[in-house]
């Protein structure tokens, strides 16, 4: 008996992949793999700048409204430290000449926040230099260490208007060429 006649489906040609076409297809695959694999460390690199600058700028707006809140320029008021307790309240007073060593403030933020728990003053004309004359400015207390740095300082632009100026650093640990250094500006109205 005939097998075309028990199974008229059956042809003499069976549907297959050949031996090519399997390798060809694990070609593409691989190439399609190491083009994505290729972009991984380009796109985690990014994110990384991505979450530093969306960091700067809240860093900054939350200085630019301790600025903005105060009565007067000459009476700012910057939290030091997660609580609001009197030791951890730094009174800066930007109405004072540039010449003044506390025209300027530098804030050390630990990693992943906001709210900074070291600051000290600088001249509006130095460096990111720490007392020891370093070129990069690491703190820790507790463990917890510096991973950015704010600057904050202020310019009489006329008579009640001053510029408020924020530079962001990050990483703080590294040297100023290799870090990076975001400003941002605001006009602010004081008596």
């Amino acid at each position: 008996m005939n097998s075309r006649r028990l199974h008229p489906r059956l042809s003499s040609r069976h549907d297959a992949f050949s031996l090519v076409e399997v390798a060809i297809a694990i070609g593409i695959f691989a190439f399609v793999v190491v083009g994505v694999m290729g972009l991984l460390p380009a796109g985690l690199r990014m994110r990384a700048e991505s979450a530093t600058e969306t960091r700067g700028v809240l860093i900054a707006e939350e200085l630019f409204a301790a600025a903005r809140s105060a009565p007067s320029l000459a009476d700012v008021r910057f939290r030091r430290g997660p609580k609001l307790a009197t030791n951890e309240i730094a009174y800066v007073d930007f109405t004072l000449p540039a010449s003044d060593n506390r025209s300027q403030l530098v804030m050390g933020y630990p990693v992943q926040s906001t709210v900074p728990y070291w600051l000290f003053w600088s001249n509006p004309g130095s460096s990111w230099t720490n007392a020891n004359g370093g070129d990069s400015e690491i703190a820790s207390s507790a463990g917890n260490a510096i991973d950015t740095l704010a600057r904050i300082g202020a310019t009489k632009v006329s008579q009640g208007l001053y510029q408020i100026t924020v530079q962001v650093r990050s990483p703080a640990s590294a040297p100023l060429a290799n870090s990076r250094v975001s400003t941002f500006t605001t006009l602010v109205a004081s008596p």
